[in-house]
């Protein structure tokens, strides 16, 4: 069973998509003179380079989230407060890293 897409899915993806339409024209412009590319391989290059530099994009992000969620932890601490807000379990940062 496959789990419904989250709203921070929707958005990768979308900002995938992004990427790849951002490349394509990219690799297109007129500015590149002799180098320019044209035809039907370019939205498959586009995509390509997009997924081979996402990984390179998404661990430092990842990272991010990651120490950010052990400082805001979902559980929160043995009294159920957030350590870093000291507010009730979940607090708003840790609702908002796990949609």
């Amino acid at each position: 069973m496959t789990a419904a897409p989250t709203t921070l899915t929707h958005e990768l993806e979308q900002a995938h998509r992004q990427g790849v339409i951002a490349a394509s024209h990219g690799l297109q412009d007129a500015a590149l003179g002799s180098l320019r590319l044209t035809g039907s391989g370019v939205p498959v290059l586009a995509e390509a380079a997009v997924s081979s530099a996402t990984p390179f994009l998404r661990a430092p992000l990842l990272s991010r989230i990651f120490n950010a969620l052990r400082i805001h932890p979902i559980q929160g601490d043995d009294q159920g407060r957030c350590p870093a807000c000291r507010v009730p379990a979940p607090c708003q940062t840790a609702q908002e890293l796990n949609p």
